[in-house]
């Protein structure tokens, strides 16, 4: 029996878009709980396996290596470990009560069943996330306008907040068949740094530094069976695979967000082939988005020199060797020419995770500006 009525999830913004019967099933997987002031719901490092619903009192999350500061506040009605839906991960931070609280717990087996019975929840749940985000975005920049200095910088961290929960829905995405993460890591770094070389802007590349991620978020729709099979995909599963890119475009749809619609744009389009013989919508050449052409060549590279349940990992140099024989096949022969340019930096990010870590655009900048300084011609 559990203490948990469907009634008390109906208000929490991530259920919004789940059915009666939807609700029912998770308020079955569900119990409540109550911790005393100081003491924690979990840990940093620990097996991710439920989200919180708190309905009284206060929590706090915080870093390990920084206890003392609170990455951010949770209040009634708050949702948070949400990631574990997804994937079982360890924790990425730790959850502390403030003072007496009380919550509603949900159990990741009950997610999983819920998810694999009926993938149109996750794609609700996500689409309400989504929708959310989109909402705080635009009430952070009318604020913006009106709000003094010390403001102004809660704002920044709202925003990186903000770009935090993006990140970590690509994430969630990926996790499902690439525990380490850094797929979307490598990928979004190598876009950046691609788009860059090919002449695209500061500030261009920023976005797309932070949609990348999400560039297969669809596959949250794709049963596991599919997902994970370690041998070739049948026809029919390779068209229910292809499906990841249009369920992708249609979570993300939507936004005035300049983040959000070019990581629409980059879902739906990142696997059209410059032949015109790509999915979903077979377009060519110029016509398929710029920066969804600079993806594709980033998403094919790492994919290729990754380790997946149903393939060992490439060589990089065969890796560069296949990006280099698809030039105007399945990629834009001039992308190509711009990333064969900065072959020695991916390589680099390849090989050291601290300076994958480091790395935006803003960066690079600064350290092209400090080169051109100390050579002058």
């Amino acid at each position: 029996m559990t203490d948990v009525e469907p009634a008390s999830l109906r208000g929490v913004q991530l259920f919004t878009g789940l059915t009666e019967a939807q609700l029912d099933r998770l308020a079955a997987g569900a119990t409540m709980r109550s911790v005393q002031a100081g003491a924690p719901l979990f840990l940093e490092g620990d097996p991710g396996s439920s989200l919180f619903i708190l309905t009284k009192g206060l929590v706090k999350i915080v870093r390990a290596s920084d206890p003392s500061t609170t990455l951010t506040t949770i209040h009634p009605e708050g949702v948070f470990g949400e990631l574990a839906v997804l994937n079982s991960a360890p924790r990425s931070a730790s959850a502390l009560a403030i003072d007496h609280s009380e919550l509603i717990e949900i159990d990741k087996s009950a997610l999983d069943a819920l998810f694999d019975d009926d993938p149109q929840a996750a794609r609700r749940m996500l689409g309400s996330l989504a929708n959310s985000l989109t909402l705080a975005r635009e009430e952070v920049v009318f604020h913006n306008r009106v709000l003094d200095e010390k403001v102004r910088e809660r704002t920044a961290e709202l925003r990186e907040t903000q770009l935090e929960v993006i990140r970590r829905l690509g994430q969630a995405a990926e996790f499902r068949d690439d525990d380490t993460g850094l797929h979307i890591t490598r990928m979004s770094r190598f876009s950046a740094r691609l788009a860059m070389q090919a002449g695209i802007g500061i500030k261009e590349c920023e976005a797309l530094l932070h949609a990348a991620p999400m560039h297969d978020i669809g596959k949250i729709g794709i049963p596991d069976n599919i997902l994970l099979k370690p041998g070739k995909l049948e026809d029919e599963e390779f068209d229910i695979m292809k499906t990841h890119t249009t369920i992708g475009a249609e979570l993300l749809s939507g936004s005035n967000s300049q983040v959000m619609e070019l990581a629409r744009v980059i879902a739906l389009s990142h696997h059209e082939k410059y032949n015109g013989r790509g999915y979903p919508n077979g377009v060519a050449g110029e016509d398929i988005p710029f920066l969804a052409r600079v993806c594709a060549i980033c998403d094919v590279f790492d994919a290729l020199t990754s380790e997946r349940p149903y393939k060992k990992a490439w060589t990089p140099e065969d890796a560069f060797g296949l990006v280099q024989k698809e030039a105007g096949e399945h990629f834009d022969p001039n992308l190509v020419d711009a990333f064969m340019q900065i072959e020695d930096e991916i390589r680099v990010l390849m090989k050291d995770r601290d300076a994958l870590l480091a790395w935006t655009p803003q960066l690079v900048v600064e350290r092209a500006a400090a080169l051109e300084g100390a050579n002058p011609e």
